[in-house]
């Protein structure tokens, strides 16, 4: 039964299972994973696909860790029941004793794709990663949002002052995935065009 081990064990040169003092096999270091919903949280996204692939890759390691000490307790409940003995009851007829009963046997879980990983929180990642441009993944934030508000109005002024030709290049201040970053916009073309592409993304997002 260790050979549905196989691939969770450490091998000696000859490629054989490493054998602890109690001649059990030891299993290999199990990757780190993260908790994928404290990282969305937090709005780290940009790697969420490797920590994805850690945590399905840590549910195997986790079940091979359940199978293994389910064999030693099959090992123990087996021991234990090769001594039991016949009683003598009261009137003198030998009574056998009822063996323990073998624990259940742990099912192995399907590994996950990182898709799969990531469903439950599709939704938050994609409205972090937003779109590109430039670039820079512009998350679909209402800061963003009232940040273009505010930019769009004050061109406005400056147009309205023929102050427009002042106005650009401007730097935006932008929520992304990655912390805030700084998108330049050269020109009112660029504004204009930046400004329809979120503004789009959003509608969709929140439809």
């Amino acid at each position: 039964m260790t050979n549905k081990l196989i691939e969770f064990v450490v091998l000696d040169a000859e490629q054989n299972p490493l054998l602890n003092a109690e001649g059990w096999p030891t299993l290999k270091q199990a990757p780190i994973a993260k908790d994928i919903g404290q990282l969305v949280d937090m709005g780290k996204v940009t790697h969420i696909d490797k920590f994805a692939a850690l945590q399905s890759e840590s549910e195997q390691y986790l079940w091979a860790a359940e199978y293994l000490n389910y064999l030693k307790e099959v090992k123990a409940v087996e021991l234990e029941n090769a001594e039991l003995e016949p009683v003598t009851g009261e009137d003198g007829e030998l009574i056998e004793p009822t063996p323990k009963p073998l624990p259940d046997e742990p099912v192995r879980p399907e590994v996950k794709t990182i898709e799969q990983v990531l469903e439950p929180y599709g939704h938050k990642i994609a409205k972090l990663r937003g779109i590109t441009f430039k670039g820079l993944d512009i998350s679909l934030t209402e800061t963003n949002q009232n940040g273009l508000s505010a930019l769009k109005s004050a061109l406005e002024l400056a147009t309205e002052f023929g102050a427009d030709d002042q106005f650009f290049p401007i730097k935006f201040n932008a929520e992304t995935c990655e912390g805030n970053k700084v998108l330049v916009l050269d020109d009112e073309s660029e504004f204009k065009q930046f400004g329809l592409d979120f503004v789009l993304a959003r509608k969709a997002f929140f439809e």
